[in-house]
């Protein structure tokens, strides 16, 4: 349930930002409540509701109570549905990190009072443990990286944060904790100095740091930054001795907000989206706590927490472009994460080919540009923010963001067919294929599609960009696989579309057998009928000699090919498959008629019927 409250209020205090060495920022001392409009989130029967996190998709992660309040556990509220994660024997479970692919991330107390990193992925939770840390907190997931965030305690019990791998210390610091790090790498969080004072910090990719301080409380409790978004947006809280709790944003221009839900007893800050909408929790003066989201109310004179840019996209295929350039490098990936898409697809302009990604693939994929138009199958519509700059280009402007949804659907809203579809999978072994190519073959329309495969991985895309069906629900598509020298290494399988494939724009496979058949099979040889020559294709299922036999009609012997000693594999094309040049042992052609060929080797023995036509 979300509940509407709007606010307005202004608070006075000041602000001093310190930056690595003698540089000094001095902003106004008039600081006022942030102009939000707020929506609580709450979940029925359930008066404790601490919201830490969100994702792109407006679902939430955070922490609550067990039944009988004496636990804490974590939770998500993923399309309304409420779910609590209990860490086995753990005194309490804490989530605070939250991504787009639905992961979460906290951390756990043991039974022996130490912490340790827990993700829940796919409804199953996992410990993670920093290497050699005696405790660890997760307080941040990247959704571009996977990178988690958050602080660690040595075996000294020094705490210091961490990101990915990285080990952050604030120079001269006692204790440093860290909490969240945007797409640049930027980490925030806060420290303890010699005097046992609490600063925030941002460490800016450079390695540099930025002190975040409030020096007017000299009777701080303590500052926590929590958040800060692709844009430099930050999020944090502090308190004062006999003072509230209270929360600020901090714009990257310098300017200060205090964020107050009006009626509460604090407010507490937790994440800050790209959009500007914050997300957190606050308390009643009754003990309940709940769940918050809040949005910023446009201001007149043009003021905003950052260039964004809203475009609805529908469930189903769409084709767009990206309207703002993103604080870093977006792939395919990355635009795959923040729309939730089962599949990215562009158009080569180097090929004129159209080159897919779905997010099984082993890397990134392509980079996203300005003036590019991109295709994406979302399974629900949803609106997306974008962040960023606008697109700008040497020789020309990008064009005007677009969005295009042209839906082939049939009766009941159910996709029968599809105006894009790709075909991605893997090929099973050990070996690496990196030269090899998938052909696929739609046997209804006759049309076909081909990728490369790099990392034993595969994406082949077919487009329509008049938004004519080039699948159907039932349409056989017809795969092999071909080395770099376009003979085929393959069985060749067959595979059928189905609503769900529809639905996804994507059928996803895994091939096996690549390089050795599941058996030993002569072929029917080509052309046929011939005049004067023609080829043998054959398949070994294992290595060893091999020979073929030709013999006319009356059963006589009239040519041996010697093939000699081969591996196992794919003889099919005309590199590799048996030659005959319609010649007897003697040199001579042989006369029109029918012959007979015969594969022979150690463990197999198959003959098959041939017309020579003169």
């Amino acid at each position: 349930m979300l509940t509407h409250i709007k606010t307005q209020f202004f608070l006075f205090i000041s602000l001093i930002i310190y930056f690595t060495g003698d540089a000094v920022a001095q902003v106004s001392p008039e600081i006022p409540i942030a102009d939000y409009t707020f929506e609580t989130i709450e979940v029925p029967g359930v008066d404790f509701l601490e919201v830490a996190a969100s994702n792109d998709f407006g679902d939430y992660a955070g922490n609550t109570r067990s039944p009988d309040g004496k636990k804490t556990l974590g939770f998500t509220l993923i399309d309304g549905v409420f779910t609590t994660y209990d860490f086995p024997d753990s005194l309490n479970t804490y989530f605070y990190a939250f991504d787009n692919a639905g992961k979460a991330a906290g951390h756990y107390k043991g039974p022996d009072n130490l912490y340790h990193g827990v993700i829940m992925e796919d409804g199953e939770l996992t410990q993670y443990d920093f290497p050699g840390a005696a405790e660890t907190h997760i307080y941040g997931l990247s959704d571009e990286t996977g990178a988690l965030s958050g602080n660690i305690v040595d075996e000294a019990g020094v705490t210091h944060a961490f990101s990915g791998e990285l080990i952050i210390t604030f120079p001269g610091a006692v204790n440093t904790y860290g909490d969240f790090v945007n797409a640049a790498g930027a980490v925030v969080g806060s420290y303890v100095d010699a005097d046992g004072m609490f600063h925030g910090f941002m460490r800016h990719p450079d390695g540099s740091f930025t002190t975040i301080d409030l020096p007017k409380m000299s009777n701080l409790e303590f500052l926590f930054v929590n958040t800060i978004t692709d844009l430099g947006v930050i999020g944090f809280r502090a308190k004062a001795a006999n003072d509230i709790l209270r929360s600020y944003i901090l714009l990257p221009d310098g300017t200060l907000y205090e964020v107050r839900l009006p009626g509460s007893v604090t407010t507490v800050v937790r994440n800050v989206n790209q959009d500007g909408s914050i997300i957190g929790y606050y308390d009643l003066a009754d003990g309940r706590r709940s769940g918050f989201i809040g949005r910023p109310t446009p201001n007149p004179d043009g003021e905003d927490f950052g260039s964004t840019f809203s475009m609805h996209l529908s469930k189903g295929l769409n084709m767009f472009s990206v309207p703002l350039k993103p604080t870093v490098h977006m792939t395919a990936r990355a635009l795959a994460l923040k729309t939730g898409a089962t599949t990215v697809i562009t158009l080569d302009p180097a090929t004129q080919q159209f080159v897919a990604w779905t997010p099984n693939a082993p890397d990134d994929g392509f980079p996203i540009e300005g003036a590019k138009g991109y295709i994406a199958n979302l399974p629900e519509a949803r609106a997306v923010v974008f962040t960023g700059t606008g697109w700008t280009d040497q020789n020309r402007s990008a064009a005007a963001p677009f969005a295009i949804t042209p839906l082939i659907r049939g009766d009941r809203g159910v996709a029968q067919k599809a105006w894009a579809f790709v075909m991605s999978g893997y090929l099973k072994g050990g070996h690496y294929h990196n030269d090899y190519y998938v052909r696929i073959q739609n046997l209804r329309t006759n049309t076909s599609m081909k990728a490369q495969v790099r990392d034993n991985y595969f994406a082949a895309a077919t487009v329509n960009l008049n938004y004519r069906s080039v699948v159907e629900l039932g349409d056989t598509l017809a795969l092999t696989v071909t080395d770099a020298h376009g003979n085929i290494v393959s069985e060749k399988f067959n595979f059928t579309v189905n609503p769900a494939n529809l639905a996804n724009a994507v059928l996803n496979v895994s091939l096996d057998s690549i390089g050795t058949p599941k058996q030993t099979l002569l072929l029917q040889n080509y052309p046929n009928p011939f005049n004067p020559e023609t080829w043998i294709p054959y398949r070994l299922s294992e290595a060893g000699p091999v020979s073929l036999s030709i013999y006319d009609a009356k059963g006589t012997l009239i040519r041996t090919l010697s093939l000699g000693y081969q591996s196992a594999g794919f003889y099919q094309n005309q590199g590799r498959a048996a030659y005959w040049d319609g010649r007897n042992a003697l040199g001579e052609p042989v006369a029109s008629g029918v012959y007979f060929y015969q594969l022979v080797t150690p463990s197999f023995q198959q003959t098959r019927r041939m017309l020579i036509l003169k």
